[in-house]
């Protein structure tokens, strides 16, 4: 588990790049990104002050908010979200208000949890938080264990966020719903369907693109097909139907998954793809970037901006990727 999750590490360049991401994405598709900071309340990719950390039970320690309240035991004392959220510091960082990380067995074959002090890990909802595989519990601790001695920072916490959304958000029906709705909505701008007048550009986009358009056409129909209009590529009622027949057997792991990778390359065909294991997350950075990549290659790497861009973008598809690896992972 610990090789499983170490481009985690990578992810402390999230917080610095996230502005620029939502700048370079351009198109329909900002509008989308967008959607996971407003979908039912505390939002698919949810918030730094709530989702990345969990409500922890039992009080134990003191925090900035125990402390202004003269030490009792108070709800911040009780919840580690609130303790993150009342502790928050300008660089969005929050106090360390934990020592031990550990993994435990949920009783009655509830699958595998994580405790902070010997405290249970909660959810934002204030349930006992517990996954099916003891693989992604082991690298949920590992990001809180990795957290500097004094500071939790929530942005290098990428699974945490997936994993919160996953079992408190997309497990109801219309938070469901709703989010197959948006990635329904934006498929006909989909990158890989948006292609440029014939070039050298439209060449690079056929040899990236191709392939994930070969292998929706076996899922969606053969009917899929891009286009070179800005208005975007309108697509057959039957693809359409096929893909949110396709979105709504996922569970909620998955559709978590697809639904972030999606929105992190603009492109509901690649997060399919790479949630499948249809193509690697190299590929699926590719295919997000290959406007990108072909002024780069005509101008150059611009150092600070494209180099962080690139390892913001692979800890976006590689965390998805890899919590459904973990989720996978036979017992041991």
């Amino acid at each position: 588990a610990a090789a499983a999750v170490s481009p985690v590490a990578g992810s402390m360049v999230h917080n610095n790049a996230a502005g620029r991401m939502k700048t370079l994405a351009g198109g329909r598709w900002v509008g989308m990104m967008g959607v996971q900071s407003s979908a039912s309340g505390s939002g698919v990719s949810v918030s730094v002050s709530r989702g990345y950390a969990a409500a922890v039970e039992g009080g134990g320690g003191a925090t900035a908010a125990s402390a202004s309240s003269g030490g009792k035991n108070s709800r911040h004392a009780e919840a580690s979200s609130d303790r993150v959220g009342a502790g928050m510091r300008g660089d969005g960082t929050a106090p360390r208000f934990y020592k031990a990380v550990d993994v435990v067995e949920v009783p009655g074959g509830g699958g595998w949890g994580v405790t902070l002090d010997g405290r249970p890990l909660k959810t934002p909802k204030r349930t006992a938080l517990a996954v099916p595989s003891k693989a992604l519990a082991l690298a949920l601790a590992a990001e809180w264990e990795w957290q500097s001695g004094r500071s939790i920072r929530p942005f290098t916490m990428p699974l945490m966020a997936l994993v919160m959304t996953a079992v408190d958000q997309m497990a109801l029906q219309d938070v469901r719903e709703f989010h197959v709705r948006k990635l329904l909505e934006y498929f006909p701008s989909d990158v890989t369907l948006i292609r440029a007048e014939p070039g050298p550009l439209a060449e690079r986009q056929q040899r990236v693109h191709g392939p994930i358009i070969n292998w929706a056409r076996t899922e969606l129909g053969d009917s899929l097909a891009p286009t070179t209009s800005i208005f975007g590529a309108d697509q057959a009622p039957a693809v359409m139907r096929a893909a949110e027949r396709r979105l709504m057997s996922l569970d909620a792991w998955e559709l978590t998954a697809v639904f972030n990778a999606a929105s992190s390359t603009k492109s509901l065909l690649t997060g399919m793809a790479l949630i499948r294991g249809v193509i690697t997350v190299e590929h699926a950075m590719q295919a997000a970037r290959v406007e990108e990549d072909f002024q780069i290659d005509e101008w150059g790497l611009v150092e600070g901006g494209h180099d962080i861009d690139q390892a913001d973008l692979k800890v976006r598809l590689t965390a998805p990727h890899v919590m459904l690896l973990l989720l996978r992972h036979k017992p041991f």
